[in-house]
């Protein structure tokens, strides 16, 4: 049964032990976020989760329904808070921003409770649901631009980045990526904001469920509640095989000053010398009108998928990275 709730009466402390909820918080203009929580039999700590940020990355989505069905709360230390889908509006239109306000709410926090749709979400989201949290993590997928399986963390010289560190490098993902700096507006630093740790996972997917990248989140999220000891569930063996660190804006990569059809030169996670070549932009004979060269050593750690692009169109990003067995 499915609770429906005003988002500004909710109250997480009238939920009891050993047991699971279903809820719908009304944030007004018919707009209402679903809402999972597992309270454990035994007190410990509590894994805040959020998928659907942008409504076209699924993966997420179902992996946290997956896990939520699958979860005992009788066997539990603690308690997992899940929001399959953080941006309804967006979610049922299958795109990044929503539909309403064409706002971005990975760039909306704090939000205002009694602004636009989105400004709503991402005030009840950051000031209800996060704080919360003793671990926060975000399930996001690439959709324009390809982006390689991966779990990013808080590289921040903090305590939370420490933990955030370390959990990173047991969630079995065979690429890690440490962020000094997070910009505002996101469900990251407003976890930050407030001392929490957090990750948050990327695959070369979106827009739809991949059967090859399903696993992954629902292993990921299952592996830090086992971090969490929340479950019973031992430490991932396999260790990540790249460390890249730096900013992870996919808003402010590399764009291109053409439109054209756009063709890759170089491979995602490929190691690249600063000047070489990319990418370029042909027109419809297959001349070149554009080369994008790479603005610095590093790994390729953004390469655009789709294949038409316009001018300002973010395209490539290259990051400083080692081998893990290097």
């Amino acid at each position: 049964m499915t609770e429906k709730i005003k988002a500004d009466q909710f109250d997480f402390s009238d939920i009891a032990a050993a047991s699971k909820h279903k809820f719908l918080l009304d944030v007004g203009e018919e707009v209402s976020i679903p809402l999972l929580v597992v309270n454990g039999r035994e007190p410990g700590k509590t894994l805040v989760t959020f998928a659907g940020v942008h409504g076209d990355e699924m993966e997420g989505v179902q992996a946290i329904q997956d896990v939520f069905a699958a979860l005992e709360a009788d066997k539990m230390r603690g308690s997992l808070i899940a929001v399959p889908v953080a941006n309804p509006p967006a979610f049922l239109a299958v795109q990044r921003t929503s539909p309403i306000d064409s706002l971005n709410l990975a760039r909306t926090f704090p939000g205002k409770k009694d602004g636009s749709v989105t400004e709503r979400i991402a005030h009840y989201l950051g000031e209800l649901i996060i704080p919360q949290a003793d671990f926060f993590l975000d399930l996001h997928s690439a959709s324009a631009s390809l982006m390689p399986r991966m779990v990013g963390y808080d590289a921040a010289e903090t305590e939370a980045g420490r933990i955030s560190k370390d959990a990173a490098f047991k969630m079995g993902m065979p690429v890690v990526w440490g962020h000094p700096e997070i910009g505002p507006g996101r469900t990251l630093s407003a976890a930050m904001e407030r001392g929490i740790p957090w990750l948050y996972v990327e695959s070369p997917s979106g827009s739809g469920v991949s059967s090859d990248e399903l696993p992954h989140y629902v292993n990921a999220l299952l592996n830090l509640l086992g971090y969490l000891q929340i479950i019973e569930r031992e430490t991932p063996s396999e260790k990540p095989e790249l460390h890249l660190l730096g900013e992870g804006d996919v808003d402010r990569t590399q764009a291109v000053n053409t439109t054209g059809f756009f063709v890759h030169r170089a491979k995602l996670l490929e190691h690249v010398e600063a000047g070489q070549l990319l990418a370029e932009v042909r027109d419809m004979f297959g001349a070149v009108l554009e080369e994008i060269r790479a603005d610095r050593e590093g790994f390729v750690a953004v390469l655009r998928s789709e294949p038409i692009v316009a001018a300002g169109d973010p395209v490539c990003l290259v990051v400083d990275g080692s081998r893990v067995s290097e």
